[in-house]
Order: structure tokens, then C-alpha cells, then sequence
């Protein structure tokens, strides 16, 4: 006989939030808006754009004091905004921007400067192209991609341009599909792969695409379908682990199939930025019209982070500053920092007692997000027991009717991993609920969601 258990999600939150009087400490250019942000022990470089009545200032600026005072560096290219921008970490001189001919454009030309910002030059050789996007090889930093745009009637074309020696020529790679109004591209490296590429197009007539290389862009195939457009990353951890924007669709098969990872926004929460930290949290960031959300990778649960909802984080939603797909999170390993870019400024969070980053997992218990996540048919669920206990783990369905017991016998404490073979369920959401029962009568449950995508 099935039975029905009267609650059963209950999310794992990997952030906690301390007092907002000790949360986000304010750090300079409170008359500019933050679209771009790099940091490197005291030095904050950040590319702005300005607010009405400000018109003198918009450019690309640097700190060497944590942001006691500022420098502009742009100064010879004159006003405009920087909407992207990349440092060489190896040696920081090195300099990428694409600089916007008003302070409310997401295109412009793309410049570079080897001596931070004396003398800049135009990278692209290609002076007529207006450029939206540039990328540049994490594996090869003379491997740089762009996108340009091209104005046609009732849209916009981009095509998709390689360099393999630094910017110095050019060549057009891809051949994707596009209607009368033009084709709009999206670009990610495979942060993983460094021959594997993606590019999502949208062909300005109601169709989308998602195209792979295999061999750094000299040729590409069709994937799928996907679901949204706008911007495409890839995980630093999880091969074949997709993620899309403004929506938050999630492929976690190199983009064959995609389910909404929406879990934990408001319905309000219109999206700004993404990042991903690599050293520090190893934690996916994004900052929302409402505030900034942080999840992890595997588990794909976005849980909001206190005190943002006090910082001017006042974008509009339809972009009046352009500002979908900045950059303007990053987290400072050294001094273990997460700064952020909002309407009017900088601010950071100091980590260490801002947030917690891990829970201990011998003193917890723990039910982990399993993995993979959609999954077909097989995937593992780990879990942590401090102490000697009785335990249960269950599958239900979305109505919460119990469809399988995986385990029912005490174990000793420790970590352990279990796997689920949903062979003959259908797909769709199903949750999976730990039970246990210690020794003393102590009795605990946890639960989670998943996802069966055939």
C-alpha cells in the first residue's frame, strides 16, 4: 500500500547570512554604474557606464588602494562605456576592452593595451565591425573570439570572428542559421575542453539553435533546440554541464536535453550577471534585479544572499543600461572577498565572516543533491551519519506518493553512497527523503528533489 508523507522538500542551504550592519562594506564610484569588475589583492579595475548628468565619466577605471582612489585609464578614447573587459592574470598590464560610443551601449570597439592603459590600440583590425562579445582562450591566450553586429532591417546580424595570433587577424568561422531580421549568437568556451566550443543562435524568427565544435571552431554541428537565449556559460568542475540565461536552464549532456533550474528565485528576480567562482566557494553567482542568489553546481538551488536586497541594485529589466550579461561579480581568493557592481558603485562582502561556505559533514547530517542531475535512469545519492542510526530512504512522486524504498536497515555513522535506478518510472520530478533514528530516539529527516528526464 502506497503512503503519503505531509512534507517533503526540504532544500539544503549552503549559504547563512550573518547581521546586515556587518554584510556589504561600500568601496568607491557610488556616481557610476559597475558593469565590469576584476580584482587582484588591492588593485580593483572596473569598466562603467554613468547615470544622467554624469556624462564626463563613463570609462574604464583602476584602484591600487582597495578603492580609496581611482585612476581612469581610458582618458585618450574618450567617453563611452566599457561593457567588457579582461585582464591577463599573468600579467596585468595586458588589457581588453570593448569600449561603447555612449555610455548606454552594449557594443562598441574592441581595444587593447599591453602597458595598463598608456597606449591603446584597436585589436580587432577590422575598425568598420561594432563589436558585442570577445572571449579569449582560457587554455591560449592567442586564441580570442568575437561577435559583431551588423545592422539589418527589423534586426541585427552577428557573425562569429577567430584570431589565433592575439588579435593581429581575423578570420569568420560558422555558418548559422539566420532569417530577413538577422541572427543573434551566443558564445562559450568549454572550460573543461579546450577544443570544444558552443554557440546558441536565435534566428530573429521565433527559432533556436545550439551548435558544438570540436575542433576550436573550424567546423560545427547541430545539438538541439534550447530552450532560451541570451547567454551561455559551462562549469570549471562538471564536463558537459551547461548553464542558459536570462531563463536558468540547465543541460547537463552537453546541451541534448534542458530542464528550468529556477529553484529559489522570486518571481520578480529578472537576471543582471553570472559567475562562477573557481577557487574561493567554487559556488555559482548570479545577480538578479532583486538581489544576488548563489548555488552550487551540483545542485542547482538558488538561495538568496542577505543584505543585497538593501544594495542599489535598481537595473531595469528591459536593459536601460544595457545591462544584461555583465560582469560584474568577482570573488578575490587571497583576501577571500565577493565584490559586486551595482547601479551606484562598488561593494564587498569579506567571506570569512559574512558567509559560511561549507557545512562539517562529520558532525551533520547530511543528504547531498544526487547526481547526475536530470538524470537517465541510474544516478547517486550521498549521505552523511554522524552517529549509529536506523534509517529509510524513500522515493515519492510529485503528489507524494511513495514509489520505492531504497535502504531500511541501521548503518554505523559515516558517509555513504547509494544508487537509484529508476528504470520503468516515467519522467518528471520526483523527491527522495532521508529518515533516520539513532540510538538515543533522536529522529531527523531530510529531502531533496530530482529530476528523471528520458
Amino acid at each position: 500500500m502506497k503512503t503519503k508523507i505531509i512534507s517533503f522538500i526540504s532544500l539544503l542551504f549552503i549559504i547563512t547570512t550573518t547581521s546586515k550592519a556587518q554584510e556589504w562594506e561600500f568601496v568607491g564610484l557610488d556616481s557610476l554604474v559597475i558593469k565590469q569588475l576584476y580584482v587582484s589583492g588591492d588593485t580593483i579595475w572596473t569598466g562603467t557606464a554613468h547615470r544622467v548628468g554624469n556624462l564626463d565619466k563613463s570609462g574604464l577605471y583602476k584602484s591600487i588602494d582597495e578603492g580609496n582612489s581611482w585612476t581612469r585609464l581610458d582618458d585618450t578614447l574618450g567617453y563611452g562605456d566599457v561593457s567588457m573587459l579582461t585582464i591577463n592574470e599573468q600579467n596585468t598590464k595586458d588589457i581588453w576592452i570593448i569600449k561603447g560610443y555612449s555610455s548606454y551601449s552594449n557594443s562598441g570597439i574592441l581595444y587593447k593595451t599591453t602597458d595598463a592603459g598608456k597606449n591603446w590600440n584597436y585589436a580587432q583590425n577590422i575598425t568598420q565591425n561594432v563589436i558585442q562579445w570577445f572571449g579569449i582562450s582560457p587554455f591560449n591566450k592567442n586564441e580570442i573570439y568575437m561577435i559583431d553586429a551588423t545592422y539589418v532591417p527589423g534586426g541585427i546580424l552577428n557573425s562569429l570572428f577567430k584570431s589565433s595570433n592575439a588579435g593581429n587577424s581575423w578570420k569568420i568561422i560558422g555558418s548559422f542559421p539566420g532569417s530577413s531580421h538577422g541572427s543573434a549568437l551566443a558564445f562559450a568556451f568549454d572550460l573543461i575542453d579546450s577544443t570544444n566550443l558552443y554557440v546558441v543562435v536565435d534566428d530573429r524568427f521565433g527559432s533556436l539553435y545550439l551548435f558544438k565544435s570540436t575542433d576550436k571552431g573550424e567546423s560545427w554541428f547541430f545539438v538541439s533546440t534550447p530552450p532560451s537565449w541570451g547567454a551561455i556559460y559551462t562549469d570549471y568542475f562538471i564536463s558537459n554541464l551547461i548553464y542558459l540565461f536570462p531563463q536558468p536552464y540547465v543541460s547537463n549532456n552537453g546541451g541534448q536535453s534542458w530542464f528550468l533550474a529556477d529553484s529559489g528565485f522570486a518571481d520578480t528576480s529578472y537576471y543582471l550577471s553570472y559567475y562562477q567562482d573557481k577557487e574561493t566557494t567554487k559556488l555559482l553567482y548570479s545577480l538578479r534585479r532583486d538581489g544576488l542568489y548563489t548555488s552550487r553546481n551540483d545542485t542547482i538551488c538558488w538561495n538568496f544572499v542577505g543584505g543585497t536586497e538593501n544594495l542599489p541594485i535598481y537595473f531595469s529589466p528591459t536593459g536601460f543600461y544595457y545591462d544584461i550579461n555583465m560582469g560584474n561579480i568577482f570573488m578575490e581568493p587571497k583576501r577571500k572577498e565577493l565584490f559586486l557592481g551595482t547601479a551606484e558603485g562598488i561593494y564587498k562582502k569579506d567571506l570569512i565572516t559574512g558567509v559560511q561556505l561549507e557545512r562539517d559533514p562529520l558532525n551533520s547530517f547530511l543528504l547531498e543533491q544526487n547526481f547526475p542531475n536530470p538524470f537517465n535512469p541510474q544516478t547517486k545519492i550521498k549521505f552523511n551519519l554522524p552517529k549509529t542510526s536506523y534509517i529509510t530512504l524513500k522515493v515519492y512522486d510529485i503528489l507524494g506518493n511513495e514509489i520505492r524504498t531504497i535502504v531500511s536497515e541501521e548503518k554505523q555513522s559515516g558517509k555513504y553512497q547509494i544508487e537509484f535506478d529508476a528504470t520503468g518510472l516515467t519522467s518528471g520530478v520526483y523527491f527522495y527523503v532521508l529518515t533516520a533514528v539513532t540510538e538515543n530516539g533522536e529522529r531527523i529527516n531530510k529531502s531533496n528533489k530530482m529530476i528523471l528526464l528520458k
